[in-house]
């Protein structure tokens, strides 16, 4: 029996890094930010992943501003999106989001996502300003 479960530990460097990952508010999110910041760092491609970002951001937004999704489940898409590409933007940013050089306007995309609920009953505003680094 105690053979068993010995071979059942997790070593102490998987554990560690469990616990990193689960004691961030959104594994996922964490996941994909820190893959897109690596991606534009060691690539030196920040300034086009920051375009491309902000360029789906804007496709978002125009959908939802203009109320031109197709279905309710094509606006909470657009919806997703958008907060994602603001917090992608905010993180690989040198500068991030809330910088006059960014090409995300945050106060007109809070004011847009704010009457959208993202993930158990939270309200994407909310979504986005837990998920931005804190402040430079």
């Amino acid at each position: 029996m105690i053979e068993s479960i010995a071979g059942s530990v997790i070593p102490q460097d998987v554990s560690n890094h469990m616990s990193l990952f689960y004691a961030y508010h959104n594994p996922m999110a964490k996941a994909v930010v820190d893959s897109a910041s690596k991606f534009a760092r060691e690539s030196q491609t920040e300034a086009l992943v920051l375009n491309t970002v902000s360029t789906l951001a804007a496709g978002s937004f125009n959908t939802l501003k203009q109320s031109r999704a197709d279905s309710s489940e094509s606006e909470q898409l657009c919806v997703f999106v958008l907060v994602t590409c603001c917090v992608l933007y905010d993180w690989i940013s040198t500068d991030g989001i809330s910088s006059p050089r960014s090409t995300i306007d945050i106060k007109a995309v809070t004011a847009v996502v704010s009457g959208y609920e993202l993930v158990e009953n939270t309200s994407a505003d909310n979504v986005l300003q837990a998920n931005f680094r804190p402040r430079r």
